[in-house]
């Protein structure tokens, strides 16, 4: 009797065991493709809103003027424009001019770019590179540029070299006190406590048209010279 009571208690378990895996393997799946399936009626429908978007401009006549049959005829057959959707693959290549290396990173794309057409894209990279940052300036970002566009994969590419950098500070004077403002001419980089009126004329002559200085052993030497 003890060994028949073993047996069916062990059955059970194997049953509690195998419901459990069971279970836990029909939720595991349902939610993959509830996800499958959200994710495809997202791009499904960031889809239909390029295209619902596309007819209204090409539908949009001046006030008064209708459309011909003609214009329609055209309106209708026109391609909606392709654009970056969130599932698409985002490639983003470095190349270093000094050391002659390249490298990539495959990411997700950026949500500034989601939604964005190849010619959105172009006009982004072109105001990219008349507003540099200081920082992609100080690292002499030489150009920025798309290699391929397609739903399914953006490949842009910045191209960097450090030779083109001019200078690292520029020394001036403002308010009567020397300041030195970073490579980009706007933001500072220090004030200093060193006013204006005590240094020679030459200086000031030099700092009245700025002073432009390669790195912060020079920048500090420079100064130096200004307290000594």
């Amino acid at each position: 009797m003890p060994k028949e009571w073993f047996h069916m208690r062990l059955k059970k378990a194997y049953i509690y065991i195998l419901s459990f895996f069971s279970l836990a393997f029909m939720f595991s799946a349902c939610y993959y493709l509830s996800y499958q399936h959200a994710l495809t009626n997202f791009n499904k429908r960031a889809i239909e809103r390029g295209q619902e978007y596309a007819l209204i401009e090409d539908n949009r006549a001046p006030t008064g003027v209708p459309q011909t049959s003609e214009e329609n005829a055209v309106t209708v057959g026109k391609q909606p424009s392709t654009t970056i959707l969130p599932t698409t693959r985002y490639v983003l290549e470095i190349y270093n001019h000094n050391t002659s290396t390249t490298t990539k990173d495959v990411l997700n794309p950026p949500g500034y770019l989601v939604g964005l057409t190849k010619e959105e894209v172009e006009q982004y990279l072109i105001d990219y590179m008349k507003d540099l940052t200081l920082s992609e300036y100080n690292k002499g970002l030489k150009s920025f540029e798309l290699i391929s566009f397609s739903e399914e994969e953006i490949h842009l590419r910045k191209s960097y070299d450090e030779d083109i950098v001019p200078f690292r500070f520029y020394v001036a004077v403002k308010n009567g006190y020397v300041i030195v403002y970073n490579s980009d001419l706007k933001s500072v980089f220090e004030y200093t406590h060193i006013e204006a009126k005590y240094l020679s004329e030459e200086d000031r002559k030099a700092l009245s048209v700025g002073i432009y200085v390669d790195n912060r052993d020079e920048l500090y030497a420079l100064l130096e010279s200004y307290s000594s």
